[in-house]
């Protein structure tokens, strides 16, 4: 048996399977992810760009009218994902 992972997040992660966008510039496109799962300090996405392109902090686009957006700050990355926290209060 495998020992349990110690969990050290301050908020429960919620899964989700959403699409949404992030902003990595003012002058660059939208880039697609996929929200694997959040809480209210961060995420967990799936980014259409190679890890190693993509910069320390960015602007997440929850919504496709961009209602609501989260600054970023990139946690962890692994071989498919990018772990985040989420900088400030939502805006």
């Amino acid at each position: 048996m495998l020992p349990q992972r110690q969990e050290k997040r301050k908020s429960f992660r919620r899964p989700r399977r959403r699409a949404a966008e992030v902003l990595f510039g003012a002058h660059e496109q939208p880039v697609r992810c996929v929200i694997w799962d959040i809480s209210d300090a961060g995420a967990r996405l799936a980014i259409a760009r190679p890890l190693a392109k993509i910069p320390p902090t960015f602007t997440l686009v929850l919504f496709k009218d961009a209602s609501e957006q989260r600054h970023c700050e990139v946690v962890w990355t692994d071989a498919r994902f990018v772990g985040v926290k989420f900088a400030e209060a939502r805006l």
